[in-house]
């Protein structure tokens, strides 16, 4: 019998190997070989394709050229491997016209690399041709006796000529014409333009010659015939290779024959053993009785089998259904005849991956055993859950797998009421929509999406308008049905992806996802609250009740969770002051900003207290004396890391803040102090404070500076209060009424930076200043602006016609002091004067200090108004000079009105017209014109020589110009001290 069975195991072992034979040729190998074969055909066509449309400069990169020869030279690789189905002999001649067509394609991507090079050098020069050609022409004919342009417009001709067809004639004619310009002589100027023309025109003369021979190399190579070459004789081959795959078939079908012939002659062979058996009977018989015995045990099994409550399944080795017990049948609805012979995958409810089971399995292996929670399908479809417990059975004698036990219970209540509780953890009991817990578990998850994502979330805190006065009247059932209404018209108005929450009495949170901007959030919860303010179909009478939201966008407000939430929460609280029945969208910037502002202002109250402010001194002075009339107190923060601080660092951040008033109030103690140390010095000088608006208008204002004199006695004379002009123009009434008040302590007043606001004359009038202090920002640009020299005079006129005294501040120079003297203002201060300095260093200051000279010299003059126009004609030649200056020095065009003419300019009109008729005969006016005329030509030479490409020479010339603008500022101020009047008494 085992004989039989050998020869039985190895007929099919020969049937095996010869259909293996049968299905040796594969219709994928042989369609990648031909894929490749094909797309070696047409990459070479595109490359000879785009070769040609380089050269004919149809394209004008070489990136596809060098893709497609790198494909080429891939597949030419592949097509050397051919498919192993094929003969030896036919893979050997195969491999060898692959080599060479390798070689050859390896050879045309290097002509094609030197065409490459080639072609980038032609190209180069034939970009750059036109431009040489274009830069010679465009220069002027030279006076040498021969038309250059001619022959050079006839070289430039040819060359471009050749360019388009090189060939021997054109080549012959280029060749003579650029002999005949080698001969001719240029200036220097032309003749490197003309020699660079050459370079560019020698180059193409020898490049394109060059690039169609290698043109044609290329096109010649014999790559397409080696192709076909090749495609033909692995046609042959393949052929081949189906040949003997048929023969192979043909056997196959023979030994066929004779293995049925065989089993038939076998099955003979069974029929005599079956008689044989027959004669066993009896023999079995007999071990009947012996049994018995086994089957009363087997009885107690299959009792304890059927009466199990948990459904049992036994299957063989291979996972068929041996048996299952009515347990199974009452949990699955399989009946027993159903499922005999049935693999358990009839159960499988598809919730599980392959992953799972190969687990399971992996464990059933390794273990014997496998327990665990599964998803099921009944025969009804119902997908259910259960606890399954699967055993290995093994023969106790050799120990090889018999059997599988499978043992399960159904645990959908269990499920149920896993699923309760949870209900109970996450959703709110009334609403069934999550709670706070699970709204905490849903914002972790919603911000990390949103990270990924890159879009915007909108967190909404929304609370109902009008719920109250419902449950009021109603009662409490009525309200809980009136959420329940609101909660699923939310529902129905969101997206699949948001989330509701219920986290209290009448208030919801949303998390809306994948929002692309702000306004498609707003679209939302205008829908949103158009749908809850829909009358309620749940009470007895028609009511609405209405929303108000908060909004807050991730992550542009980038917070944890819990402050997202309180910041819509503080936006719904602006929607409700809003009016309600609308949305809020937090700022979280402005937010940002106000904390930022806290912050810096808990740090000024702590620099505050720990005194790490103090007063710095600029002087005032009388021009006109010569004398130091006072000071005006200015705060700096003596900053333990940054150092000293400016006012402009902290005092804009204190505006509105209960500081202002502190502040304030320390700078009035301090000056106070300095002012008696100055006194018990023998210095008997005025101090200005500045006094905020909000400080001047706040309640008590006047009582704390009267408790501050009284506190320092002797020095209210000498204290003058500062008050911004913009600051008064707020409530004239109570400033007035204030300073009035104030006045009555014996304390002076000044408008400063005035000009900056309305600066109204009923204003002016109705405040009860004795100062006004021009603003820094019209005195800085006096000797450059005219406006700004209108302005000042304008003050200063309107200071004497209410006969206010007029201080001037931003003398930044000796020459802002002398123009202000000329206009009649006599009081300054500025950096010209001196520096801000420490109470310790104004002594010292003081003593050293004396009247410049230029002050000096006008002390005792004055000018009419009619003189005027003569210091506006000064600014306007400052300003002229400046803008010239500035022009030669960055190399860029001047302006054309600086170009119109001495005459047309603005100081030039003055001084021919209006100049000429009123000085025309005084000396001193004449000398003005010779500097005036001379720094016009050099403004004109600047404009040649930036025409001409040689800024440079024009910012050579600015030392000169200033040296001429000197004589010329001399000259118009002998002018000015010529028609100067004199006081009377000096």
């Amino acid at each position: 019998m085992s004989g039989l069975v050998a020869a039985l195991v190895a007929g099919l072992a020969g049937l095996g190997s010869i259909y293996l034979h049968t299905e040796r040729v594969s219709p994928e190998s042989h369609l990648l070989y031909t894929q490749h074969l094909r797309g070696l055909r047409e990459t070479d066509a595109l490359i000879d394709a785009e070769l040609l449309a380089n050269r004919l400069e149809l394209s004008r990169n070489y990136d596809e050229l060098t893709r497609q020869t790198a494909k080429a030279q891939a597949d030419a690789r592949h097509v050397g491997t051919p498919p192993d189905y094929l003969s030896a002999a036919d893979t050997l001649s195969l491999r060898d016209d692959a080599r060479a067509l390798l070689a050859t394609v390896m050879a045309k991507s290097e002509l094609i690399d030197r065409f490459k090079r080639e072609d980038s050098v032609a190209r180069n020069s034939l970009a750059y041709f036109p431009v040489a050609a274009s830069r010679l022409i465009d220069q002027p004919q030279p006076d040498s006796g021969h038309d250059s342009h001619g022959l050079i417009s006839r070289y430039i001709r040819l060359v471009l000529a050749f360019s388009r067809q090189p060939d021997e004639r054109h080549a012959e004619e280029l060749a003579a014409m650029r002999a005949e310009l080698g001969r001719i002589q240029l200036p220097a100027s032309m003749q490197g333009r003309l020699d660079n023309l050459l370079l560019h025109g020698d180059k193409i003369m020898e490049v394109l010659p060059r690039l169609d021979r290698l043109t044609k190399e290329i096109l010649a190579l014999p790559t397409r015939g080696q192709l076909e070459h090749l495609n033909r004789n692995y046609g042959t081959a393949y052929s081949n290779a189906l040949v003997l795959a048929g023969h192979f078939r043909n056997l196959l079908y023979t030994l066929s024959i004779l293995l049925a012939l065989f089993l038939a002659w076998t099955f003979a062979s069974l029929l005599r053993t079956q008689r044989s058996l027959r004669k066993t009977h009896a023999e079995l018989s007999q071990r009947l009785v012996a049994q018995s015995a086994a089957e009363k045990q087997l009885k107690l099994h299959a009792t304890a089998f059927r009466n199990a409550h948990d459904g049992i399944t036994l299957t063989d080795a291979r996972g068929n259904i041996l048996d299952v017990n009515p347990a199974f049948s009452r949990i699955t609805g399989w009946e027993r005849s159903e499922v005999i012979g049935r693999n358990p995958r009839v159960l499988k409810s598809g919730r599980h991956d392959a992953a799972f089971y190969e687990s399971m399995w992996k464990s059933i292996q390794e273990t014997g055993n496998w327990s665990g929670e599964i998803w099921n399908r009944n025969k009804y479809g119902e997908v259910y859950p259960e606890l399954l417990s699967i055993s290995a059975v093994h023969d106790e004698t050799g120990g090889q797998l018999t059997n599988f036990v499978a043992v399960f219970s159904d645990i959908r209540r269990l499920k149920f009421q896993e699923h309760q509780l949870a209900q109970m953890a996450y959703y709110d009991p009334l609403t069934e929509l999550p709670n706070r817990t699970l709204l905490a578990d849903r914002f972790t998850q919603a911000i990390a999406y949103t990270r990924r994502s890159q879009n915007l979330m909108a967190i909404c805190y929304l609370d109902l308008d009008g719920f109250k006065p419902i449950n009021d009247r109603w009662g409490h059932e009525a309200g809980d049905r009136v959420l329940l209404e609101i909660s699923q018209r939310l529902k129905q108005a969101l997206r699949g992806n948001d989330t509701i929450a219920r986290i209290g009495g009448d208030e919801f949170t949303l998390l809306l996802l994948g929002l692309n901007s702000q306004e498609e959030c707003e679209e939302i919860l205008r829908r949103l609250l158009g749908n809850i303010e829909q009358p309620l179909s749940c009470l007895p009478e028609p009511e609405s009740v209405s929303a108000s939201i908060g909004v807050t966008l991730f992550p542009l407000d980038d917070e944890e969770p819990d402050t997202l939430l309180r910041h819509a929460d503080q936006a719904m609280y602006q929607a409700k002051q809003a009016g309600k029945r609308t949305f809020h969208v937090f700022d979280a910037a402005k937010d940002r900003n106000l904390r930022q502002r806290l912050d810096r202002l808990a740090r000024i109250r702590q620099a505050l207290e720990n005194e790490e402010f103090l007063l710095y001194y600029q002087p005032k002075v009388d021009m006109r004396a010569g004398t130091v009339i006072g000071a005006e107190a200015l705060i700096r923060w003596q900053h333990p890391e940054r150092g000293l601080l400016a006012p402009i660092e902290f005092l804009p951040l204190i505006e509105g803040d209960d500081l202002v008033r502190r502040l304030g109030n320390w700078v009035i103690e301090r000056a106070l102090s300095q002012l008696e140390t100055w006194q018990a010095d023998g210095l008997n000088l005025q101090l200005s404070v500045n006094i905020a608006g909000q400080h001047l208008q706040s309640p008590g204002f006047v009582q704390a500076l009267k408790e501050a004199l009284q506190r320092h006695p002797g020095v209210a004379q000498q204290l003058e209060l500062e008050v911004l002009e913009t600051a008064a123009l707020e409530d004239v009434v109570k400033t007035s009424r204030v300073i009035d008040e104030c006045k009555t302590l014996g304390v002076h007043f000044s408008l400063d930076d005035f000009g900056t606001g309305y600066s109204s004359l009923t204003y002016l009038k109705r405040l009860p200043a004795e100062t006004i202090k021009i603003d820094q920002s019209f005195v800085r640009d006096i000797l450059h602006d005219c406006n700004n020299l209108a302005i000042v005079q304008g003050v200063i006129g309107l200071a004497n016609a209410f006969q206010r005294t007029v201080i001037a501040e931003g003398v930044e120079s000796i020459e802002h002091g002398r123009i202000l003297l000329q206009l009649n203002c006599n009081l300054a201060q500025g950096y010209g004067i001196a520096r801000p300095m420490p109470a310790a260093q104004f002594p010292d200051w003081l003593r050293h200090w004396k009247m410049p000279a230029l002050w000096a010299d006008i002390q005792n003059l004055y000018w009419k108004e009619s003189d005027y126009p003569v210091f506006a004609a000064e600014v306007e030649h400052r300003n002229w000079v400046a803008q010239l200056v500035y022009a030669a020095n960055e190399g860029i065009a001047l302006p054309s009105c600086m170009l119109s003419g001495e005459n047309l300019c603005a100081f030039g009109q003055w001084y021919h017209h209006q100049g000429q008729a009123r000085y025309g005969g005084l000396p001193a006016f004449a000398a003005i014109e010779a500097p005036h005329c001379q720094l016009h030509a050099m403004a004109d030479r600047i404009d040649h020589f930036w025409r001409n490409g040689t800024p440079d020479k024009g910012k050579a010339l600015i030392p000169e110009i200033l040296t001429v603008q000197i004589r010329m500022l001399e000259a118009l101020h002998a002018l000015q001290m010529a028609v100067a009047m004199k006081k009377h008494g000096t």
